[in-house]
């Protein structure tokens, strides 16, 4: 069987073979699915989307992680999403980190993580101790937060209904604020392909009215999503 992801802009549709549905349920904010496959081991879909696989995920969380790293140690971190906690795990062997502070809006993405892809939950003791957990809209904490980060990481679904909030420019107001100076944010942008007129050129537009610095556009290759290019936009707070 081959499950399908559709892209309506493009009007073309991105297949992975797998072997069987595993999982299927609607959580309060969107309709989560585990296949397996025989390439990439499972593989989580939101909303018809594919999101993350067992194997062939290093390129997106290595390439975030990467833009994310300073010329300094003990950084704090802000992750709005990433409830499959496949970045966590690449924050924690790659970065010096003093606390991770992650805001994940579905509580059901992390539980059904941890069953279908246990791997990225396995974290020292030491490092467990370092992360804050909240469930909670991202949109609505970075608005009523008054902690500063060094980096703060964006990884959430393109925007649809649930995601649409976190690239308006209000959101990127209270980002800015949350942020030290020189501070770096880390935006998914999807494909540099599919979605370079709907979604990254209107982020970029926002980030800059927003005062944000050194804007740039970030792909990279990722087989298992359209295209296989993804996309990082990085900025920094000016002073």
């Amino acid at each position: 069987m081959f499950v399908t992801e559709y892209n309506k802009q493009s009007e073309t549709r991105f297949s992975v073979k797998c072997e069987k549905r595993l999982f299927k349920k609607k959580s309060k904010y969107q309709k989560i699915e585990i296949y397996k496959t025989k390439k990439y081991g499972n593989l989580m879909m939101l909303d018809d989307c594919f999101m993350i696989t067992e194997k062939g995920n290093d390129q997106y969380h290595d390439n975030c992680v990467l833009l994310a790293k300073r010329n300094k140690k003990k950084l704090k971190v802000l992750v709005i999403g990433g409830g499959d906690f496949g970045l966590v795990k690449k924050l924690f062997n790659q970065i010096d980190i003093k606390k991770l502070f992650i805001v994940e809006i579905d509580e059901e993405v992390i539980d059904i993580s941890m069953k279908y892809f246990p791997r990225f939950f396995k974290l020292n003791k030491k490092n467990k101790e370092k992360i804050i957990m909240t469930i909670s809209d991202g949109y609505n904490w970075i608005k009523n937060n008054q902690i500063l980060f060094d980096v703060i990481i964006v990884d959430c679904t393109d925007p649809n209904l649930i995601a649409k909030k976190l690239y308006t420019k209000e959101f990127y107001k209270n980002i800015h604020r949350s942020l030290y100076n020189n501070g770096v944010l880390i935006q998914q942008s999807g494909s540099p392909i599919l979605d370079k007129r709907n979604l990254i050129e209107p982020t970029i537009r926002n980030l800059k009215i927003m005062k944000f610095k050194d804007i740039s556009l970030n792909p990279f290759d990722m087989p298992i999503y359209p295209t296989g290019l993804w996309s990082f936009i990085k900025c920094k707070k000016a002073q």
